[in-house]
C-alpha cells in the first residue's frame, strides 16, 4: 500500500498534522491557503504515549485531534503522518545505468523501466537492512511510499529527464519502509480516525526536506533528533544521495528518570524539574548538584551517537563536521558542549527560515514537528514520477 494521495490543488482542505514520537503525540492542525499552498499553522496539542503500544495510539491520536479541532475552532478534513525512526525508517539510494543510445532521446516506457528496476534494487538493500536492524525475516519488511530526490544525466543535475539526451542516467530515491505488523495498524489507524490520509514520512526524511540542497550545495550534514525514548541521526551526504537514518534507544527520558531517582520523586514531577534545569530557572546551587548527578547520563547518551557515528564512519569514511541539534530534548544542558569537546562538531540549530510554507501563528518552537508541517504541505508529483513509483510499489508488494 502507498500511502500517499494526489490533490488536484494543493491541500484543498483543513490538514491535520500527527507527529507521533516514542513518548509524545502531537497534533497540528493547518488552514490551507489554497492559493499560495501555504499553512496557517492555528493551533496544536500534545499528548503522552504510554509505551507507544498500538492500540494506545487511536484513542490518543482520536483526543488530540478532538482538542486541537476545539482550540482552533475549525474541522480537519484530511490528516497528514509522520513517525518516529522506531515504526518507519527511511533510506535513500543512487542507480546508474549506461544507456545503449546516448543519442536518442529518453522517453517514458524507458525511464518506466529504469525505475522499477531501480526500485526492485532498492528494495533488495532494504530488506537486507531490515532483517540486520529488526532481527525478523526479510520477508516482513514493507515498502510505505517512495520519493525521487535527485536525477542526473551524465552527471548533470535535472528536474525531468524526458526529452533528453545522454550516456548515464542515475536516480536517487527515497523509500520509506516498515515492518509488515506496523503496516497493518497503520491501514487500521487510517481507517478508525475517519479521515482523508495525505501522506506519510518519516521525521528524518521531513528534517532533510527542510534543507534547499541545490547544485552548488557541497556540505554534508548530520541531523541529531533527540527524543524522549530514542535519539535519531539521519547523516545527509552528496546533496542528499546518500540519506541514511540510524538510532539508538537514549533520549531525554534519562536525564528525567536519573533526576527522579536523586530526588525520589515521580517521574511527572522529574520532568518538571528538567525544564526548569533546562530554563535555568533552579538556584545556582540545585544546577550544580544536577550537573554532577547527570554527568554519567550525558556520558552515556554521547557514548550512544559515538557508536553510530562509528557505524556510519565504516560506510562512508569522513563524516560531516557541520551538525544540527533538534527534538525535545536538545537544548538539554551539556549535550552541545560534549559533542564540541569530544567529536569537534559545529553545532547549529535548524533555522526557522527552513520551514518556508508555514506560517506559524502558536508559540510551537519545535522544528521537527514545523518540518513535518512543512512537508505535509509539499505537493505529491503530479507527473510520471509519482504514477511509476507507486506501480512499482505495487509490483513488489504483491
Amino acid at each position: 500500500m502507498v500511502f500517499e494521495k494526489g490533490r488536484e490543488k494543493l491541500g484543498g482542505k483543513n490538514l491535520v498534522v500527527l507527529d507521533i514520537g516514542s513518548q509524545f503525540l502531537k497534533a497540528m492542525l493547518l488552514e490551507v491557503d489554497r492559493q499560495s499552498g501555504k499553512g496557517i499553522l492555528r493551533n496544536w496539542v500534545k499528548e503522552k504515549l504510554d509505551n507507544g503500544l498500538w492500540e494506545q495510539i487511536y484513542p490518543a491520536c482520536r483526543k488530540a485531534i478532538n482538542q486541537v479541532e476545539k482550540k482552533a475552532g475549525i474541522k480537519a478534513e484530511e490528516f497528514f503522518l509522520g513517525l518516529s525512526g522506531d515504526i518507519v525508517k527511511g533510506l535513500s539510494a543512487t542507480f546508474c545505468y549506461e544507456r545503449e543510445n546516448p543519442k536518442e532521446k529518453i522517453d517514458l516506457p524507458e525511464l518506466k523501466y529504469f525505475i522499477q528496476k531501480v526500485q526492485w534494487k532498492v528494495f533488495d538493500k532494504i530488506r537486507k537492512n531490515f532483517a540486520l536492524e529488526t532481527g525478523l525475516p526479510e520477508t516482513e519488511a514493507k515498502l510505505v511510499n517512495a520519493h525521487i530526490i535527485d536525477i542526473k544525466i551524465d552527471n548533470s543535475p535535472i528536474a525531468n529527464p524526458l526529452g533528453f539526451q545522454g550516456e548515464n542516467l542515475c536516480l536517487t530515491i527515497f523509500n520509506t519502509y516498515t515492518s509488515r505488523e506496523s503496516l497493518e495498524a497503520l491501514v487500521k489507524l487510517a481507517s478508525q480516525l475517519g479521515l482523508e490520509l495525505a501522506g506519510i514520512a518519516p521525521l528524518s526524511y521531513a528534517l532533510f526536506h527542510c534543507f534547499d540542497l541545490d547544485a552548488s550545495s557541497k556540505d554534508d550534514i548530520l541531523i541529531i533528533d533527540i527524543g524522549g525514548k530514542i535519539t535519531e541521526l539521519t547523516l545527509i551526504k552528496s546533496r542528499g544521495e546518500i540519506v541514511e537514518t540510524k538510532s539508538f534507544n537514549l533520549g531525554g527520558d534519562i536525564f528525567t528518570k536519573a533526576i527522579a531517582d536523586f530526588l525520589e520523586i515521580g517521574m511527572s514531577e522529574a520532568e518538571a524539574v528538567k525544564i526548569k534545569y533546562c530554563k535555568k530557572e533552579l538556584s545556582p546551587e540545585a544546577r550544580r548538584k544536577l550537573g554532577k548527578i547527570l554527568e554519567p547520563n550525558i556520558s552515556s547518551w554521547v557514548n550512544g551517537v559515538k557508536v553510530v557515528l562509528e557505524e556510519f564512519s565504516k560506510k562512508y569514511r569522513a563524516l560531516p563536521s557541520k551538525v544540527f541539534l533538534c527534538g525535545g530534548g536538545s537544548e538539554f544542558p551539556g549535550l552541545k558542549e560534549n559533542l564540541k569537546e569530544k567529536r569537534k562538531f559545529q553545532i547549529k540549530s535548524i533555522p526557522s527560515r527552513e520551514v518556508t510554507k508555514i506560517e506559524n501563528r502558536t508559540k510551537l518552537q519545535d522544528i521537527s514537528c514545523l518540518a513535518l508541517a512543512n512537508l505535509s504541505l509539499e505537493s505529491p508529483e503530479a507527473n510520471e514520477f509519482s504514477s511509476i513509483l507507486k506501480r512499482a510499489i505495487r509490483l513488489i508488494q504483491g
